[in-house]
């Protein structure tokens, strides 16, 4: 199977939707035969083993097992202390259940890994279809593949304790991993901050989704993943950034990468004009090179903070979420049935301005004044919307991020416009 950066970003968006970050940070696709299977830099580059491919990479779902495999080992690095073997062991048989079982579809129930593993012994903990009867290890198994009511949640410490008391190295001596293990070039763990945490974030989203419409796997996978996607998931970078607006002036800071060519006498990474001369026989003087660069530009953030009755028992806590922020956000928009601005200051000093009731229409003129294209809505849904401003507000093609408080579930108003999640998952 030929691997091409067009290939690679197809098959991750299908998955992680248009908007992926992941699918953007991956800039380029590279042939090396020093890297055992695969692995991705922290530059965005995806190097893989051409050797391995062509005995195992033969679909595209064994494709999304590779590259998603890389994707999910940074996320348990938290948990890895020591990276051994034993330990790896235990990240690669949550990452492999995670792929078979919750992307199912996508990976073809891990069809990869049951190419390149037995079904017996320790490999079997690294597949799906294994035969574990009256093994060891075939209740760790079961935690992992069978869904049953009995199986109570397992933690990934748990899982790396009870698999150091079950094997030895000598056991696990020899066992081929998918992707890069240890201090490589390659390794994921280089990863700057904001980079795992926008990963985490696409992943948990894919992942909700796919959830919501694919029961029947343990309970335990799904435990596992979120457990480790929570370690790097933070209101400050993973959820906020997306929804940053040109349209209002603060001290946020969001990465981003920018491309442009440079001349070179040496190929680094050549342009396709390049390509089809060295193709061609012609050998250029000087290359064009595609260089990517990592940057921050600041942006400005668009909260819109619902300060009706409802948010009193709740307001200690978001105001704790929000605090994070100070020295980014200047001002914040307070709503009852009323937009007040106020400055970020202000609000953590207790100072709210409201009216009592609540709509979200306010909220509509709102944002059409202010000519906002993105914002974050902290509310409890409990209110209306008109007809016409709903219009006013699909014409202008707003993006939306929806807080919910208070044990709401939705907020119809706004279900249109963007991602509805509820407080309980940007306090962890």
């Amino acid at each position: 199977m030929k691997i091409t950066l067009e290939l690679v970003r197809q098959t991750l968006r299908e998955t992680l939707g248009h908007d992926s970050f992941v699918a953007g940070f991956i800039t380029s696709v590279q042939v090396d035969s020093g890297c055992p299977t695969a692995g991705i830099t922290k530059e965005g580059q995806l190097s893989y083993n051409p050797s391995f491919v062509d005995e195992f990479v033969a679909t595209k779902e064994d494709l999304f097992s590779l590259m998603f495999h890389e994707l999910l080992h940074p996320m348990f690095n938290d948990f890895i202390h020591q990276s051994g073997e034993i330990e790896n062991i235990a990240a690669d048989a949550i990452i492999n259940a995670v792929i078979s079982s919750i992307y199912a579809d996508q990976s073809k129930n891990g069809h990869l890994f049951r190419k390149i593993y037995k079904p017996k012994g320790v490999t079997g903990l690294l597949r799906s279809g294994s035969r574990m009867e009256q093994s060891r290890l075939d209740k760790v198994y079961d935690r992992l593949y069978v869904r049953s009511e009995e199986n109570r949640k397992l933690t990934t410490g748990e899982l790396i304790t009870t698999l150091r008391i079950l094997l030895d190295h000598q056991a696990v001596s020899g066992v081929m991993l998918v992707g890069t293990h240890g201090n490589s070039e390659a390794s994921a763990e280089s990863f700057p901050q904001e980079v795992l945490e926008r990963i985490a974030y696409d992943i948990k989203r894919s992942a909700t989704r796919t959830n919501s419409r694919s029961p029947g796997y343990s309970s335990c996978v799904i435990d596992l993943l979120m457990e480790a996607l929570h370690t790097h998931l933070s209101i400050r970078r993973v959820i906020l950034e997306r929804f940053a607006t040109n349209r209002k002036v603060d001290k946020f800071r969001e990465l981003f990468r920018n491309r442009h060519i440079c001349s070179s006498p040496v190929p680094i990474y050549p342009s396709k004009r390049d390509l089809v001369l060295l193709a061609a026989g012609f050998y250029p003087g000087s290359f064009h090179n595609a260089i990517t660069r990592t940057g921050f530009k600041e942006r400005g953030l668009a909260i819109y903070l619902d300060v009706s009755g409802s948010v009193n028992e709740y307001l200690p806590k978001i105001l704790a979420i929000l605090q994070s922020l100070k020295r980014e956000i200047t001002t914040i928009y307070l709503f009852s049935n009323q937009v007040f601005e106020t400055s970020f200051a202000a609000l953590l000093k207790g100072h709210i301005k409201t009216t009592g009731g609540t709509d979200f229409d306010c909220i509509a003129m709102s944002i059409v004044e202010n000519k906002l294209d993105k914002i974050i809505l902290i509310t409890d849904g409990q209110a209306g919307m008109t007809a016409e401003n709903h219009k006013k507000l699909r014409d202008i093609k707003l993006i939306t991020l929806t807080i919910l408080f208070d044990k709401a579930q939705t907020c119809r108003p706004f279900e249109d416009f963007g991602d509805i999640v509820q407080l309980a998952d940007i306090t962890h």
